[in-house]
């Protein structure tokens, strides 16, 4: 399930997407280098629809529970509908805006507004999927601690932060590997355990409501908070990255606006359902992640080993964009099949790019973890899911009522930025104390 925003050249298509022998390895081929040029696509809609599922119903979704806390129940279900509904207008007016130009999101911004915008869209993309990885390594570390807690009976050899460089080591090697497509099975395992893991999550916080009933203190409305709540749910959508790519993969592109709105919705419903019940279940002693809340036994043990397990093999693919953006803009064409020195210059940008991602994760903490994904979704989502789009297509629509859609879109997603912005700024300012009862998570509080 792993989302990014790739740089095609303009008409082309997944090369995996056209070949039923290799739809596996379709993710893995939604790089520049990866893709082939074809005269068209193959995928039926239901295929597309599949693709657009893998995508977008992700590792983002484990921090909704928690973001409901922040929003409140009947407002984080209201707000999720109408982000989710707008998220879907976004992304059809991203399509018809591509389905004139032809290419990737960034060859949009190019041929509309020229190379700086294109500059932009890529350091927001930069931005967005770093930050993705940062909160994984942090919800990484945290259930590796939970994990070594339980098994050690609360002897663990130190802190939970500091298995982000256990986890680092891990995660460089494979960012040094130039070609994803050698990467598709890891891709199908992390997608499996992620699979595994919701399903899990689901029974557990059925069985916590059934058993135990609603958790306490449980908020309909949190006017103070709900803007981390917006920035954490726009995170969830984080893959409109492959709208253009699987739109571009269709036999019948013409088709695409009714699996995209057949796909969005059912994303609309799962999030909705798994922040509502996660909620639900635990009341106010939710944590950033559900995960983090679920009983200590043996099968609550394994998700959380298979979800940590599969958000170390979805890095490396959330990094690929922006390992391949730096990469370019420094060395530009100079090849390392050629140069052992330009070689291994590569492979130390690439691993500083993971190396910045365990830092910010190292500062951070898991106690900011919730504030963390909400202002990513704020900074680098928020823009690219409705601002961009408005932009692109207000440039090549004549109709008046659209470009009155593209004008709410830009000025809508430009003030939700600023606002959320400044309330998630303002909640690393001056913090609130932490109230109420605190969860156990490992057994281990004393």
């Amino acid at each position: 399930m792993s989302q990014y925003i790739v740089e095609a050249k303009p008409g082309s298509h997944p090369a995996s997407i056209n070949n039923e022998k290799q739809q596996d390895n379709f993710e893995a081929s939604l790089c520049e280098e990866q893709i082939e040029h074809v005269p068209q696509g193959t995928a039926s809609p239901g295929k597309a629809l599949f693709m657009l599922l893998k995508a977008f119903i992700g590792t983002g979704v484990i921090f909704l529970p928690g973001s409901f806390a922040s929003g409140g129940l009947v407002l984080s279900i209201i707000l999720m509908v109408v982000l989710g509904s707008l998220c879907l207008l976004a992304f059809q007016l991203l399509v018809q805006a591509q389905q004139k130009i032809g290419g990737s999101y960034g060859d949009v911004a190019e041929h509309l507004y020229g190379r700086y915008l294109k500059i932009l869209i890529n350091f927001f993309l930069c931005i967005s999927q770093m930050g993705f990885v940062s909160s994984y390594m942090i919800f990484i570390s945290e259930n590796i601690g939970i994990v070594v807690n339980t098994v050690n009976h609360c002897n663990a050899p130190f802190e939970a932060k500091y298995y982000i460089w256990i986890i680092l080591a891990a995660i460089i090697p494979i960012c040094w590997v130039r070609k994803i497509a050698r990467l598709s099975y890891v891709a199908i395992i992390a997608d499996t355990f992620i699979a595994f893991g919701l399903i899990c999550i689901l029974y557990f916080t059925s069985s916590q409501i059934a058993q135990h009933g609603p958790g306490n203190n449980i908020v309909l409305v949190n006017s103070q908070d709900f803007a981390l709540m917006i920035g954490t749910a726009v995170f969830s959508f984080e893959g409109i990255g492959m709208v253009l790519p699987v739109v571009e993969g269709m036999k019948e592109p013409k088709k695409f606006p009714l699996v995209l709105t057949i796909g969005i919705f059912i994303c609309i419903f799962v999030f909705t359902l798994i922040g509502t019940i996660g909620y639900v279940a635990y009341g106010d002693v939710i944590q950033a992640s559900i995960v983090a809340n679920i009983p200590r036994v043996p099968l609550s043990t394994t998700v959380q080993v298979l979800y940590a397990c599969a958000m170390i093999l979805s890095s490396p693919f959330m990094l690929y964009p922006p390992l391949s953006i730096i990469e370019k803009a420094i060395f530009r064409d100079r090849s390392g099949q050629k140069s052992v020195t330009v070689k291994w210059l590569k492979n130390l940008v690439r691993s500083l790019i993971p190396i910045v991602c365990a830092v910010v994760s190292f500062s951070v903490g898991s106690s900011n973890l919730d504030k963390f994904v909400s202002l990513v979704g704020s900074v680098a989502c928020l823009p690219l899911c409705f601002i961009f789009p408005g932009l692109f297509n207000f440039k090549v629509t004549k109709k008046k009522y659209l470009r009155a859609i593209d004008i709410f879109l830009i000025i809508f997603g430009f003030g939700v930025m600023v606002y959320t912005m400044y309330i998630n700024i303002n909640s690393w300012v001056h913090p609130k104390p932490k109230t109420g009862p605190v969860f156990d998570l490992d057994g281990c509080s004393t």
